[in-house]
């Protein structure tokens, strides 16, 4: 560890497709560059089922591969990765120093990739079938349960969006809400009562995920009458919400109402040597083509900063 707490030019917060990215070009420029990665490198990524959808790949291939290419990619061209929870970030004159669980280190450039997170139930199964039915992306995996009956459970507009969609595809979509009334927009209510193959279930309580291999059924009390009801699904979705890990950075740059952050297409934040990619950064799209786009377009950023300094 000793050796990692010398000073580098670029240090990436973030392995997911946006941070990974950015470490190749980083890495390309001949800047010394440390990617930090609390979790599994390639991000949430990987719990999918299979990718199908990134350019370049006229085949299917799995999140686990992809992002294993990239890592390899990284690697190729000197940038260093590892697995340390960064716990805090502070400006020291014209360094950013950052601090980890295992040490700290220092940079001229930040680029801060930490992606988000999804809200989860927390209940039995969840996680055990996660990428094995449970999911949370339509627009990543809504081509798998074509003429299947899927739910997704929520009631804002996220839930709609990704049920909308998923009629594309599916035979049945079936919305379990906890309330007796939806909270999107009206316009996507509209369109969604208007839909042949939408269903919904009011004032469900999500108490289970059930399935050997895969998802087999949703399991939820009704709020009112009390009774536990099992329903068969081929695929859950879950739409409850998406946290941005924007909390270390919040000083430092401009966020919206829901934390994510407002960056400009430079991805350039207020503060000098500061820049962000990826799903914390507002209207992201949350694919994987795209933040790996974004943390492309932050390591140019982030090279044309440090090319100008003194």
């Amino acid at each position: 560890m000793s050796a990692g707490r010398r000073d580098w030019d670029i240090i990436i917060v973030g392995g997911g497709p946006a941070g990974l990215a950015a470490a190749i070009y980083c890495g390309r420029s001949l800047r010394r560059t440390l990617v930090l990665e609390k979790g599994i490198f390639g991000g949430q990524i990987v719990t999918a089922d299979v990718i199908e959808n990134y350019p370049g790949f006229a085949d299917p291939i799995s999140p686990v591969e992809l992002m294993d290419r990239f890592g390899r990619q990284v690697e190729r061209y000197g940038a260093r990765m590892e697995n340390e929870e960064v716990t805090a970030l502070r400006r020291e004159g014209k360094l950013w120093r950052v601090e980890t669980t295992d040490g700290a280190y220092s940079a001229p450039a930040l680029i801060y990739a930490a992606g988000s997170q999804h809200r989860w139930f927390g209940v039995p199964g969840e996680k055990e079938l996660a990428g094995r039915g449970v999911a949370v992306c339509a627009t990543c995996d809504a081509p798998f349960y074509v003429g299947r009956r899927v739910a997704v459970l929520g009631g804002g507009d996220t839930a709609l969006v990704e049920a909308l969609y998923l009629t594309k595809f599916a035979s049945e979509v079936t919305l379990i809400h906890r309330r007796d009334q939806l909270r999107a927009e009206r316009i996507l209510q509209q369109r969604a009562f208007a839909s042949a193959k939408m269903r919904f279930v009011w004032n469900a309580e999500v108490l289970e995920f059930t399935g050997r291999e895969r998802l087999e059924a949703v399991v939820f009390r009704d709020k009112k009458t009390g009774t536990i009801e099992r329903l068969p699904f081929d695929g859950a979705f879950i739409a409850i919400g998406i946290v941005p890990n924007s909390a270390l950075i919040k000083d430092f740059v401009e966020l919206d109402e829901n934390g994510y952050v407002i960056a400009d297409i430079t991805l350039r934040t207020k503060a000098a040597g500061l820049f962000v990619a990826g799903e914390m950064v507002k209207n992201n799209g949350r694919q994987v083509a795209i933040s790996a786009g974004m943390g492309v377009r932050a390591a140019l950023s982030c090279e044309e900063y440090l090319s100008s300094l003194p």
